[in-house]
C-alpha cells in the first residue's frame, strides 16, 4: 500500500472471527484486517461477516455451519492478498477441498519465469496447494508447466522448443484451485503481463466512461486526461492504537480432528519492477536446465 496519512479502507465493513490460526498467524491477520478498517469479533456470532480459518478443509462441519449462517469463509491468504493490492479480492481463498491436492496434480512439476517478490511466493504457494511440485531450475526433461509473466527470456525460449512443457500464467493456477480440477492450459494462452495490461485498460475504460457520464451538458471534453496505468504492490503500515472488540456466543459445532493447514490463493499483481527483469544465467549439464 502506498504510504499515506489516509487510513486504509480495504476491509471496511468486514467483521471477522479467526478460527484455528496459530498465535503468530492470528496476530498477523488481525493487524492487517484492523489496519484496513475491519472489526475484530472475539467469538463467532451473528455479528460476524467473515470467518478466517486454518487447519480445516472446505467440507469441515465448522465451514459448512458458517456458510449456512451466511458467513464468508476464507483463509489467511485472502487477507494477505487483499491487503497487498488495497482492495478485497474475490473470495476464492477458501479452505482446500482435500489436503491431498487436486486429483492428477501430483505428477506435475511446475517452474516459473519473470515473476518477482510476492508474486513469485504466491505462485509457489499455489503450486503446493494444488499438490504439485515446484522447481526453481527449468529441467528440460522433467518440467511439465512453465508459468510465464512475459513470453520472453531464456526459460521461455527453451520451454517453447519442448512440446511437452505447457506455457501458461498464474491465472491457470488460480482457476484450477477455484474449480478444484486441472483445467485445459490452451484456454490460458496470455502471459501474466498481458493479463495485467488488459485488466488495467478495462478499469481505465470504466473510469473514463463514468467520468464522461458525470460531465455536465456542454462541458468541454478537451480537458479530459486519460488515467495512467498503475502497477505494483502495496506496502504495510503500523497497527492502529485501538481496535474494536465484540464478544458473544460460541463457534459452530465442528470436528475435533483437524489436519495441517493448507491455504488457497486469490488474485495478485506482479511487483512494480516488471520492466527491469534480470534474466538468469543459462547453465548446462547432462540434463539441460536453466536457473
Amino acid at each position: 500500500m502506498l504510504e499515506s496519512d489516509t487510513p486504509s479502507k480495504t476491509f471496511l465493513g468486514v467483521r471477522f472471527c479467526p478460527y484455528g490460526l496459530d498465535p503468530v498467524n492470528k496476530l498477523k491477520v488481525r493487524v492487517k484486517l484492523i489496519e484496513g478498517g475491519g472489526v475484530a469479533i472475539g467469538q463467532y456470532s451473528q455479528n460476524c461477516t467473515h470467518m478466517i480459518v486454518d487447519k480445516i478443509v472446505y467440507d469441515d462441519p465448522v465451514c459448512v455451519a458458517a456458510r449456512n449462517d451466511g458467513k464468508t469463509v476464507v483463509t489467511g491468504l485472502w487477507v494477505d492478498h487483499s491487503f497487498d493490492i488495497g482492495v478485497p479480492v474475490d473470495a476464492t481463498s477458501k479452505p482446500l477441498r482435500d489436503f491431498n491436492g487436486i486429483p492428477g496434480s501430483k505428477s506435475l512439476i511446475i517452474c516459473l519465469t519473470g515473476y518477482q517478490r510476492q508474486a513469485r511466493d504466491n505462485i509457489m504457494t499455489m503450486v503446493s496447494l494444488m499438490g504439485s511440485q515446484f522447481s526453481k531450475p527449468l529441467v528440460a526433461n522433467k518440467i511439465t508447466h512453465l508459468i510465464c509473466y512475459k513470453f520472453e527470456g531464456e526459460k521461455y525460449e527453451l520451454a517453447k522448443k519442448i512440446k511437452k512443457i505447457k506455457l501458461t500464467s498464474h491465472r491457470w493456477l488460480e482457476d484450477c484451485l477455484r474449480e478444484w480440477k486441472l483445467l485445459c492450459e490452451a484456454n490460458y494462452s496470455k502471459s501474466g503481463y498481458q493479463l495485467e495490461v488488459m485488466e488495467a485498460e478495462a478499469k481505465d475504460s470504466e473510469e473514463e466512461a463514468e467520468e464522461n457520464t458525470s460531465k455536465q451538458p456542454g462541458q468541454n471534453s478537451s480537458n479530459f486526461c486519460p488515467h495512467n496505468l498503475k502497477f505494483g504492490r502495496l506496502s504495510s503500515s503500523e497497527l492502529p492504537n485501538s481496535a474494536v472488540e465484540v464478544s458473544t456466543s460460541t463457534m459452530p459445532r465442528h470436528s475435533p480432528d483437524t489436519k495441517e493447514v493448507l491455504l488457497t490463493a486469490g488474485r495478485f499483481r506482479q511487483g512494480s519492477s516488471f520492466n527491469n527483469l534480470n534474466v538468469p544465467k543459462l547453465l548446462w549439464s547432462q540434463e539441460c536446465f536453466i536457473y
